[in-house]
């Protein structure tokens, strides 16, 4: 999805260079030299983003923000300020603003804050599709889903949004775990405070306590002016911590404090500040084993997984697949205008297939991709570029449909696993027992004893030759 953005400074340089650099990324920048001509373009279109300096003759970027909410409500604000100018920039934020960075940034600085403005962009169209064609208010987010296992998250939102404890959400990349974290801010009785996320993992390691809790002037090298760290923005609200497993171990008693004690410390600051905010925090790993390995704090896991929810990978919650597609589909046809596009037999066939490594945003790729592709009324099976799996693992072999079991006999299923496992090896070898053992990467003789044990001896032979 490609944002609309206003580039607002007065400084010609910068915000040609701002603006040249977005239009080469993809997004679609227009430059303005003062908030006057920016108000005009933001009556005249829709705008997803604008980017302002906070010091601007004429009207300053506090100003510009109060005309821009007034105006376009949904129009996400990025400030960007100097360092003497951070404080002001703080107070933007909390008169709505989403972001600030200060100058000067590299432009993979600029990238990051405005690929995370890209994501919640792409939730509020998905809020407001589904509430069109639902006819109610949607509650969760942007989660779609009808299966056992996203209405069970449904109801764990539902139940965990208005309590005060801190929540772990557990999941693989991709399944939408900060969607999870805005849901149950948006239900809570913080819903009025800011909501501050912290991608753990993009937080270089001698900034992680600076991001989390600030520092004052002098605190380190570059350390030119105080900068309010993530712990207090989040005051009164919501504080996100994604990724909570690479938060570096000399990190996390500070972070144990602020949980238990509501205080803490800026960087080279003396003053205790104190602190009102609850954390929720996701994992896309196995914290408990961390912390037996001594790479995770286990005093700190039990402050952060008071309540916990786990969020079901794709490939467990196959019934979804479709109903994601369509609303994809749908949700590009309500952007451009178009009748939306239908998915061909063949494609619902191969979407089914898929053990969707990379989850619901590897979908969400595929359905872009194949949109753009696609020169049909119909998404075809060939329109799908679907990837084999994570970066260096293969594809699974196979997936399991576990949604209506409420129990399984493991050794029959060990049984028929491997009952089709030489089926296959004995077709794909016409019937050759040797060579069907190479395949399976086992020896001859090894292979026909199992063939016994498992009853195919006569009948795997002959319906191998009869498929060769």
């Amino acid at each position: 999805m490609s944002l609309k953005i206003l580039v607002v400074d007065d400084a010609q340089l910068s915000r040609e260079a701002i603006t040249g650099y977005l239009n080469e990324t993809g997004y679609q920048a227009e430059a303005h030299a003062n908030a006057f001509t920016a108000l005009e373009a933001l009556d005249n279109d829709r705008w997803d983003l604008v980017l302002t300096d906070l010091r601007m003759p004429s009207m300053d970027g506090l100003q510009f923000l109060k005309e821009i909410k007034a105006r376009s409500p949904e129009t996400a604000v990025i400030i960007m300020t100097a360092y003497g100018t951070v404080e002001t920039a703080v107070q933007a934020i909390r008169q709505g603003a989403l972001d600030y960075v200060v100058k000067p940034f590299h432009t993979e600085q600029l990238r990051v804050h405005v690929e995370r403005i890209r994501e919640l962009v792409g939730t509020r169209r998905e809020l407001d599709t589904l509430k069109r064609s639902l006819g109610t208010s949607v509650s969760y987010g942007g989660l779609v889903g009808n299966s056992p296992a996203m209405q069970k998250t449904h109801q764990l939102i539902e139940q965990f949004a208005d309590r005060p404890a801190n929540v772990l959400i557990t999941g693989e990349t991709g399944t939408g775990k900060e969607m999870v974290a805005r849901a149950l801010h948006a239900r809570s009785q913080r819903k009025s405070g800011p909501f501050i996320p912290l991608a753990c993992a993009a937080v270089p390691r001698d900034l992680a306590e600076s991001e989390l809790f600030g520092h004052e002037a002098g605190a380190f090298t570059g350390a030119v002016k105080r900068r309010h760290g993530h712990v207090e923005m989040a005051h009164g609200g919501t504080l996100f911590l994604d990724d909570i497993d690479d938060l570096p171990l000399d990190i996390q008693p500070k972070l144990l404090r602020a949980i238990q004690e509501r205080e803490f410390q800026r960087v080279g600051g003396e003053r205790l500040m104190k602190t009102d905010l609850r954390i929720i925090s996701s994992t896309k790993k196995d914290l408990q084993l961390l912390a037996q390995e001594g790479r995770f704090r286990q005093d700190l896991l039990y402050r952060l997984q008071v309540l916990t929810i786990c969020l079901p990978p794709l490939r467990e919650r196959k019934t979804d697949i479709l109903v994601l597609t369509r609303h994809f589909l749908e949700l590009s046809a309500r952007e451009t205008g178009d009748a939306p596009r239908t998915l061909s037999p063949e494609a619902e066939k191969k979407l089914l297939q898929h053990n969707w490594p990379g989850n619901v945003r590897e979908l969400r790729h595929a359905v872009e991709y194949a949109l753009a592709v696609s020169d049909g009324t119909a998404i075809r099976a060939e329109d799908l570029q679907l990837r084999l799996g994570p970066a260096g693992q293969p594809d699974r072999l196979f997936s399991l449909n576990l949604e209506e079991r409420s129990e399984v006999d493991l050794r029959a299923m060990q049984a028929e696993v491997e009952k089709e496992t030489i089926m296959w090896a004995l077709q794909k070898a016409q019937g050759d027992q040797g060579r069907a053992a190479e395949l399976l990467k086992m020896p001859r003789t090894t292979f026909i004893y199992r063939l016994r044990q498992l009853g195919l001896s006569q009948t795997a032979m002959a319906t191998a030759n009869t498929e060769a």
